[in-house]
C-alpha cells in the first residue's frame, strides 16, 4: 500500500511552488556574473542580484557590510628546465612568488615525509591522497615544507585537472586562520603531475614556480530578505546559503544552495507565517567562513541573535553521492561540533513524509556556516553532499547538477521552515 503523506493542503501547495528548473535557472544567472570570490566584481553583481530578487518578492531587504581579505591570481605555473610550462591553480591566499630550484618528492607532505630529506632551497612536490582533498587546508603543509627550508610547493591532484585549495591552516578559530610560514603553492593535475614526477625520476627536475596574485582587503555584504511574521515577528527561522565559490563557475559550491534558497523564498514569499523567516545570502564562506562570523557579530551587537530559533544551511548538494545532514563537524583546534538533534529529526521526518532519503555524516574538513551558528548558540542543521569530483575546479558547471536533488532539498526545507515558523513551541536546545 502506498504511504499517505501527512502534509496539509497548504504544504502540498508550497511544495508545488518549488521547482528544479527554477533553481537551475537562478544558478545559470549566478554563474553568468563570473568570478564571485569575496570582493570581486562578480561578488558585487551577485549581491545586487539577490537584493533585487528579494525586493521583487516583497521581502524586507537588509544589508550588513564587513571587511575581509580578498584574493585573485593572474598567473600560476611551473616551468621545467626543458621549457615545458605546466599551468596550475594556487590556493586562495597563497603568497605571490617566483622561485627556482630542484623538484623533490615529499610524499603527502606530512612531517614524517621529510625525515632524511634535504629540501633546502628546493620546490617540494607532494601528492594528494584518496579522493584528493586531504591537503585542502594547504597552509599547514606549506608551513611544514617552509620549516624544512623549501622555497615552494607543487601539489599533484589525483584527478585530471587542478583544483583550488586554501592557504589557511584549517583551524576553526579565526585568530589562528593563517600560519606565519608562507611560501608560494600551485596545484596541478594528475596528468601534469606525472610529467613532473617523470622529470624527478630522470634527474632533470629543475623548475621555476610562479604565482602572481593580489590579496586586497575588501568590503562585501551579507544580504537578507525577511518575511515578517504575523504574530511572533521577533522570532526568526533562518535559511542561509553563500554565493561565493572557491573557483568559477561554482555551480555546485555554492550555486546549488543559492538557487534552492531563492526557490524557497519565492515559494514562501506570499504566505503569512506566525514567526518571521529570514533568507540570508552570505559571502566569504570559502575558507573559515568569515562572512557568517561577521553576520553573527552584527546580530550579537544588535541583541538579535537569540531571536533566531533555528537555522538551515544550504551548501553544496547539487552533485555527488547520497544527500546527507552533517551530524558532527570536526576542526583540529576546537571540540567536535554536534549539530542540533531535534532540528535534524524534524528535517528527517519531513523528508520521510515526502518519500525522500536523507542520511547523516561527519564533516572531517571542519564545519561550514552552520558550525559558527551552533558555537554562537543557534540551533542549526546543514545539508551537504561532499563527494564532488569537480569541487573547486573549472568543471563545477551547471551541466553537472542534479536538479532533482535541488528540488528534494527545496521541498524538505520549505515545508520544515513553514512548520517551524508556525509551531506553538520550539525547543531551545542547540
Amino acid at each position: 500500500m502506498a504511504k499517505t503523506l501527512a502534509l496539509t493542503e497548504g504544504e502540498e501547495q508550497l511544495r508545488s511552488r518549488v521547482t528544479a528548473r527554477g533553481a537551475l535557472a537562478t544558478i545559470e544567472e549566478l554563474v553568468g556574473f563570473g568570478d564571485r570570490f569575496v570582493g570581486s566584481a562578480g561578488d558585487r553583481a551577485a549581491a545586487d542580484y539577490v537584493r533585487a530578487r528579494f525586493g521583487e518578492l516583497g521581502l524586507e531587504v537588509q544589508d550588513r557590510p564587513f571587511t575581509t581579505p580578498g584574493y585573485s591570481h593572474t598567473r600560476a605555473d611551473v616551468t621545467l628546465g626543458d621549457g615545458r610550462v605546466i599551468e596550475g591553480i594556487p590556493p586562495y591566499f597563497s603568497p605571490a612568488g617566483r622561485v627556482r630550484g630542484d623538484l623533490v618528492l615529499a610524499g603527502g607532505g606530512d612531517e614524517a615525509d621529510y625525515e632524511g630529506l634535504d629540501v633546502t632551497g628546493k620546490i617540494v612536490l607532494i601528492q594528494e591522497t584518496g579522493l584528493g582533498y586531504a591537503r585542502f587546508w594547504m597552509g599547514t603543509f606549506a608551513a611544514i615544507a617552509a620549516r624544512h627550508g623549501a622555497s615552494g610547493v607543487v601539489v599533484v591532484h589525483p584527478l585530471p585537472w587542478p583544483y583550488r585549495m586554501s592557504m589557511e591552516a584549517g583551524n576553526g578559530r579565526l585568530e589562528s586562520r593563517f600560519l606565519d610560514e608562507q611560501i608560494p603553492v600551485v596545484s596541478v593535475s594528475a596528468i601534469d603531475g606525472a610529467h613532473l614526477m617523470h622529470a624527478v625520476g630522470a634527474g632533470t627536475a629543475t623548475a621555476e614556480l610562479v604565482v602572481e596574485c593580489e590579496q586586497p582587503e575588501v568590503t562585501s555584504w551579507n544580504v537578507s530578505g525577511v518575511l515578517r511574521g504575523a504574530e511572533l515577528s521577533g522570532e526568526r527561522i533562518l535559511v542561509h546559503a553563500h554565493r561565493d565559490h572557491g573557483l568559477w563557475p561554482g555551480a555546485n559550491d555554492n550555486g546549488s544552495g543559492f538557487g534552492t534558497m531563492l526557490e524557497i523564498a519565492g515559494a514562501l514569499a506570499t504566505s503569512r507565517p506566525r514567526r518571521s523567516i529570514e533568507f540570508l545570502c552570505t559571502t566569504a564562506e570559502e575558507g573559515v567562513t568569515k562572512g557568517i562570523a561577521a553576520y553573527i557579530e552584527a546580530q550579537q551587537a544588535e541583541g538579535l541573535l537569540s531571536q533566531i530559533r533555528a537555522a538551515i544551511d544550504l551548501d553544496m548538494f547539487g552533485t555527488g553521492g547520497k544527500l546527507q545532514l552533517v551530524e558532527l563537524g570536526l576542526w583540529p583546534d576546537t571540540e567536535p561540533i554536534p549539530h542540533t538533534e531535534w532540528l535534524m529529526q524534524w528535517l528527517e521526518r519531513v523528508a520521510e513524509e515526502l518519500g525522500y532519503d536523507v542520511g547523516r555524516m561527519t564533516a572531517t574538513w571542519g564545519v561550514a556556516e552552520s558550525g559558527r551558528l551552533i558555537q554562537a548558540g543557534v540551533p542549526a542543521a546543514w545539508f551537504w553532499r561532499p563527494d564532488d569530483f569537480y569541487y573547486h575546479s573549472v568543471h563545477d558547471s551547471v551541466d553537472k547538477l542534479d536538479g532533482n536533488c535541488l528540488k528534494a532539498v527545496g521541498d524538505i526545507t520549505a515545508i520544515t521552515v513553514w512548520q517551524l515558523a508556525n509551531a506553538d513551541e520550539l525547543p531551545r536546545d542547540i
